[in-house]
């Protein structure tokens, strides 16, 4: 673990739901200093694999085998995301090669692979690893995921074990996360307003494969969900939907990496990670929120330094 002092949050700061929302929706208002020049020094790369199109966003270091981090977007997220951003930023500052990698449909990708993106691709995102350990056959590799991004890192952990894995507040229980949003009236209108500007974006992009109309009229994220998966994916049932990515029970066996959470997490509760397997370092602290961790008025974030101080450990 990084030789950090413990998060503890600025005064006004301390709600879970300040926290989460803050995170979320705050930074993208108040660009810091540092963006412009950060963007400015990233390169864009398309990966093809399996028959998709996906994208990333390389930032080099001055030293071509110096250690890389990947980093993957919660649920409608993005590689610009202002969390990824973020972390992305600091672990370049400490002299780390990042990618910012973007899945299928997000960050305004929907264009470019007629396929609806779903939770489980787990081989798809496992060739786009490979794919840009390709690109850095030199370098040590890490990857950092958030939320959905954290489950997938820990798929990535489990089929690539060279990776250096590190969760933030990762979804364990698929089914249950999709519960935990829907019993909140504010995180269900935030995820189902983005999930339907996604649709919107595939429908234009695609207009003879998909008619998204009768989603419309479905105000219940558990539903859609359910709708969604026999519409549009090749599963059977939704309990073999959500069978596909649950990191419960044995799922991890043997898989070496590291989960940081909150206790206070108000979409991924903290008695999701009591059974996972002692391989998985798992590191619960009081405060936090749902990947947030803004320690300051600023926003910036103790995330930061923890994967900068985690990486440094273990890839430095």
């Amino acid at each position: 673990m990084p030789n950090l002092p413990p998060f503890n949050p600025a005064l006004g700061l301390g709600n879970p739901n300040v926290q989460t929302i803050v995170s979320s929706v705050g930074r993208k208002l108040f660009k810091p200093n540092w963006l412009d020049n950060f963007l400015a020094q990233s390169e864009h790369r398309d990966i093809h694999v399996m028959g998709q199109h996906l994208t990333a966003r390389y930032t080099r270091a001055r030293q071509p085998d110096a250690p890389v981090v990947i980093i993957i977007h919660g649920w409608l997220g993005s590689a610009d995301s202002s969390y990824v951003l973020s972390s992305a930023q600091a672990l370049h500052q400490a002299g780390f090669q990042v990618v910012r990698l973007t899945l299928r449909d997000h960050g305004n990708t929907a264009h470019l692979n007629e396929g609806l993106f779903h939770s489980a691709m787990t081989d798809e995102v496992v060739a786009a690893a490979q794919f840009i350990m390709q690109d850095f056959p030199d370098s040590r590799i890490g990857v950092m995921g958030f939320s959905m991004g954290g489950n997938f890192a820990l798929r990535l952990a489990k089929h690539l074990p060279a990776l250096v894995t590190l969760a933030i507040c990762p979804a364990i229980s698929p089914a249950h996360t999709v519960e935990q949003i829907g019993g909140s009236l504010i995180y269900q209108k935030y995820f189902m307003g983005k999930w339907r500007t996604l649709w919107e974006q595939k429908q234009r992009a695609f207009p003879d494969s998909y008619d998204f109309s009768a989603l419309a009229n479905h105000s219940s994220i558990q539903i859609l969900t359910e709708i969604f998966i026999a519409e549009h994916t090749e599963f059977a049932h939704i309990d073999d939907y959500y069978a596909a990515y649950d990191l419960r029970g044995d799922a991890l066996a043997g898989v070496s990496a590291t989960i940081l959470a909150a206790e206070d997490d108000p979409i991924i509760p903290p008695e999701h990670y009591r059974d996972l397997p002692a391989s998985i370092d798992i590191e619960l602290t009081r405060k936090g929120g749902h990947t947030a961790y803004i320690k300051n008025w600023r926003l910036e974030s103790w995330v930061d330094d923890y994967a900068e101080g985690f990486f440094t450990k273990r890839l430095g």
